[in-house]
């Protein structure tokens, strides 16, 4: 294989990883169905949803004021256990507040206050959105508060009325909205570039090696193999580092370690993704070789691909569309990778086809 093809795979295969790296973090930031989903799947688990609910009974407790309330009922001499009366009404909420995080309806006030925030989040992004009051991005977990203290038997309209701080998380403030709208262009560009001339680099080291281009797609497999074994390696370390910087071996270090599994499985998806296509790649370019084990492999699935053109690429797109019914990832249900894997599956399977049949015809 020529230096040249070499040199464009290697930059290709970095390019791939910055490709990788840019799709999720553009599809987990800036669309609102991953993001919601991905929300979704938060609320689910428990080392996550015990915090969530943590704060949300903090704010029924107070909703309530059941310390002053029960200041205000109880004799003079039963007053200094209103403070320990009112610890119970808490920790009653708490464990109401996690028994109600387990229902749909819940769950479902979660999704819709997740979505609304991240909606506001895109527009403001995309330079289309206001602030409203100075307050910036805010996820507002009051109408899930009031919800759950009507469904723990607390009283509601307390909630509502408490100020307007309480149970509204700032997400993004104003003045970071410069920087923010420059992330996203940049999470914009990184989307799709990287990827268009990672193919591009691949498609013209292949080209420029007439004589070795067996080699340079085995080349191009083996890149895109490392790549996604790459990124799997930096989500791993990474999410040491960042588990060790935010939670310091301290008790939210189970919550911080699902966060970063969660909010990352769409790399994992996409980086394995990336591995299985180079792995049958690579398995490609090795059926395609000259040697003794390769030959047999070819010899014994020559009947099933020495048929007309079209039936052996029907039944390769019938398969490809089983795939796609059956859904496993969801890299395959947008419709520029199921145009992207549909081609690379039916060319090679033409060229291993065009292969057999010139084979079979030499050996008559």
């Amino acid at each position: 294989m020529p230096l040249r093809s070499r040199i464009l795979i290697g930059l290709a295969g970095v390019l791939t990883v910055l490709a990788l790296l840019g799709a999720w973090a553009d599809r987990q930031l800036l669309n609102t169905d991953d993001w919601t989903s991905t929300s979704a799947a938060l609320l689910r688990e428990d080392s996550i949803r015990n915090p969530v609910a943590d704060a949300i009974a903090a704010q029924v407790a107070d909703g309530s004021r059941a310390t002053d309330l029960l200041q205000e009922v109880l004799p003079p001499r039963l007053q200094p256990l209103a403070p320990q009366a009112g610890a119970l009404v808490r920790e009653a909420a708490q464990r109401a507040t996690q028994r109600l995080l387990d229902t749909p309806k819940v769950q479902q006030l979660w999704v819709d206050a997740n979505r609304i925030t991240h909606r506001q989040f895109v527009r403001l992004v995309d330079g289309d959105g206001t602030v409203v009051n100075g307050t910036g991005v805010v996820l507002d977990l009051r109408p899930l508060a009031v919800q759950v203290a009507q469904q723990a038997g607390f009283s509601g309209d307390r909630l509502e009325r408490l100020p307007q701080p309480a149970g509204r998380i700032v997400l993004v403030r104003p003045k970071q909205l410069d920087t923010l709208r420059k992330l996203g262009d940049v999470l914009g560009t990184l989307a799709w570039l990287p990827g268009v001339l990672a193919l591009l680099l691949y498609a013209a080291a292949i080209w420029w090696a007439p004589r070795a281009r067996r080699r340079a797609v085995l080349g191009t497999a083996v890149a895109l193999f490392t790549a996604g074994l790459i990124v799997l390696v930096a989500r791993r370390i990474g999410g040491h580092v960042l588990v060790d910087a935010v939670a310091a071996d301290g008790p939210y270090v189970p919550t911080a370690q699902a966060i970063w599994r969660i909010v990352t499985s769409l790399l994992a998806e996409l980086a394995v993704v990336t591995i299985v296509v180079g792995a049958v790649g690579g398995f490609g370019a090795w059926l395609a070789g000259p040697g003794p084990r390769a030959s047999w492999l070819r010899a014994k699935t020559a009947p099933a691909l020495a048929v007309p053109l079209s039936g052996a690429l029907g039944g390769a797109a019938l398969i490809y569309l089983v795939l796609l019914a059956w859904g496993p990832l969801t890299v395959l249900r947008r419709p520029l990778p199921i145009v992207v894997f549909g081609v690379l599956l039916l060319a090679g399977v033409w060229l291993l086809r065009e292969q057999i049949v010139r084979e079979q015809e030499d050996a008559a």
